[in-house]
């Protein structure tokens, strides 16, 4: 991939973005998942380098997996794990190749563990010695302490395991997941300092929503009863904070209003701990259902301990950079043991800016003042990509090398950064909310021009939408739906009036969601029916006797597409248009541009 140019706002912004499914989460689910009887449907999952590899990985053992639109159905599991050897290859991914090799210490055959150039440099031994404390037979193909490794064994047994806690929270992740297919339960102590710790919390939630319990004595040990066993569901994979958390740091930096979508406020996601830090810089942040927003504040000099969001203090150093003063960064000794050596890469891009960083094994600190614009190497590392695409919203002239290293976690973070500035407002909700009505009222308060979908494609058709539906059928219209909201979702400065059914789509939410805020319209379905009773241009969604039967029956079918995608939600019922309109004017600010 070409390096990529990062565009410099041209002052604050009110945007929003939809953030995809969290890396971490995705990557427990599929493992738990294997080690669980009955089909279990991952949700929303991130497609990624990473969840690929892991994908991969339990396909090549024979763990079936289907692969949807929206969804992975795990299948099969790892009783269909033959007695042979495999070779699994975990590409770039660390914690793809740390699960499973404790995955692999439990299931029967010979297997061999490796990846690429980079990933062969990431230490394992503090878990081998893990494993072997229990029986596993795991034999160092290279050097001692890092992949590659052959495992041999297919049974573990024993109560304890003790292993120090400084070096990767993932270590304690795998074995903790492989406890239920153990001879009786495990206590696993850890010797030193924890790091990481959100990270564990992931872990244990993730088991207890399969239905195994772990007790945390204080991340001092965790204690796992024997006769535990995993339990088949549907597993609902939310926004990756790891992602989004680029997006705060932008909004920061720029002054900008920002509202992310698809990530819970209250997540035990350890970068969720990064909103915490700029509150504390000057930002303001508020946390919505679904989603947060956050208004720059700009940036201040201080001390930070990123000891339980490591991934995030690379982007805490860019932000630095622009800070008057000095900010000491602690908690970083993990990031030498990453994709690559993450505090000398920072440090050897921020001297290109002119900023001057200086690091002791477990410290960076960072002597803020005005940066320059640089060509940013990322040395192989989807995190410095991301990092620093921040400081190139802020400075013109910044150009990331390598850009495509974001495939590793975010395949999507460009295009989401360029929408930032291609804000929309787009209404959704059913037939008589208001929608066509509100929205033209509020595109004129705002300045932006007012498309109303039905009309594009009445215009592009040359006849009524009941008239088209009567020809050739709903989905006739939908097709044509779908080809008007790829063409009006690319455009700027609009506001967007949509069908009822548009959101039965996902490729209409998608090209309307790139560049727009969804705003629900809401009523009563018996309101709604009073409101259109005496209309007779609309053609029928279903065969109901009654105009009120049909609504209560297609909101029951769309209501929760409905909530899914909107940010804001208003109820229209029994109030006027331009009531309505107010309210989402007053709603919008700071959401949208």
């Amino acid at each position: 991939m070409e390096p990529v140019a990062v565009s410099k706002f041209g002052g604050p912004v009110r945007a929003a973005v939809t953030i995809p499914g969290s890396k971490s989460y995705t990557n427990r689910a599929l493992v738990i998942a294997a080690m669980t009887q009955g089909t279990v449907r991952i949700v929303r999952p991130l497609g990624s380098d990473d969840t690929k590899a892991m994908l991969g990985c339990l396909r090549t053992l024979g763990v079936e997996v289907r692969e949807t639109a929206d969804s992975w159905d795990v299948v099969g599991d790892v009783s269909d794990v033959k007695d042979r050897e495999y070779d699994l290859d975990a590409d770039l991914s660390g914690v793809t190749i740390r699960f499973l090799v404790a995955l692999s210490c439990v299931v029967p055959g010979v297997q061999v563990l490796h990846g690429k150039e980079s990933l062969n440099k990431r230490p394992i031994g503090e878990l081998v010695e893990g494993l072997r404390q229990l029986g596993a037979d795991i034999e160092y193909l290279g050097q001692d302490g890092f992949p590659p490794v052959r495992v041999r064994s297919s049974v573990l047994s024993g109560d304890e395991v003790v292993m120090f806690g400084a070096v990767s929270s993932q270590y304690f992740s795998a074995i903790l997941q492989i406890t239920p297919l153990l001879n009786g339960g495990l206590v696993v102590r850890v010797g030193g300092e924890q790091i990481s710790k959100p990270y564990i919390d992931m872990t244990i939630d993730t088991m207890r929503e399969f239905g195994v319990v772990v007790v945390n004595n204080n991340y001092r040990t965790y204690t796992v009863a024997g006769g535990q066993q995993y339990t088949a569901r549907d597993y609902q994979v939310e926004g990756d904070f790891s992602s989004a958390s680029y997006f705060f740091a932008v909004a920061a930096l720029t002054g900008s209003t920002v509202t992310v979508r698809n990530v819970n406020p209250h997540s035990a996601q350890a970068d969720r701990r990064f909103l915490d830090m700029l509150g504390d810089m000057g930002s303001r942040v508020v946390l919505g259902d679904n989603n947060i927003t956050v208004t720059g504040g700009g940036v201040r000099a201080g001390a930070v301990d990123m000891t339980d969001c490591p991934d995030q203090a690379m982007t805490m150093a860019v932000l630095a950079a622009f800070a008057d003063g000095k900010t000491t960064i602690s908690g970083v000794q993990s990031l030498r043991v990453k994709e690559t050596e993450r505090v000398v890469a920072v440090e050897t891009e921020l001297s290109k800016m002119g900023i001057r960083a200086t690091s002791t094994p477990d410290t960076l600190t960072i002597h803020g003042g005005k940066p320059k614009a640089a060509v940013i190497d990322t040395y192989g590392d989807h995190r410095m990509a991301m990092a620093f695409a921040v400081a190139g919203t802020k400075l013109s002239g910044v150009v990331i090398n390598d850009p495509g290293v974001v495939s590793k976690t975010f395949p999507e973070f460009w295009s989401k950064l360029a929408g930032l500035t291609r804000t929309n407002i787009v209404f959704i909700g059913m037939r008589g909310t208001g929608k066509s009505t509100v929205g033209a009222i509020l595109a004129k308060r705002l300045g932006k021009a007012f498309i109303d979908m039905d009309a594009e494609i009445v215009q592009a058709s040359g006849m009524s939408v009941t008239e088209m539906v009567r020809r050739h059928g709903w989905e006739h219209f939908r097709n044509a739906e779908s080809v008007v909201a790829a063409a009006v979702g690319g455009r700027t400065g609009q506001v967007i009036s949509s069908g009822g059914g548009v959101v039965l789509r996902p490729e209409n939410v998608a090209a309307l969601g790139e560049s727009g805020l969804f705003v629900l319209l809401e009523a009563p379905t018996d309101v709604l029916a009073a409101r259109i009773a005496g209309e007779t241009d609309r053609a029928a969604l279903t065969n109901q006797p009654s105009v009120a039967a049909e609504l209560a029956e297609v909101w029951r079918q769309r209501e929760d597409l409905y909530r899914r995608v909107a940010d804001l939600t208003v109820a229209s019922g029994d109030r006027t248009p331009e009531d309505v309109a107010g309210e989402i004017y007053g709603q919008l600010e700071g959401k949208s541009k």
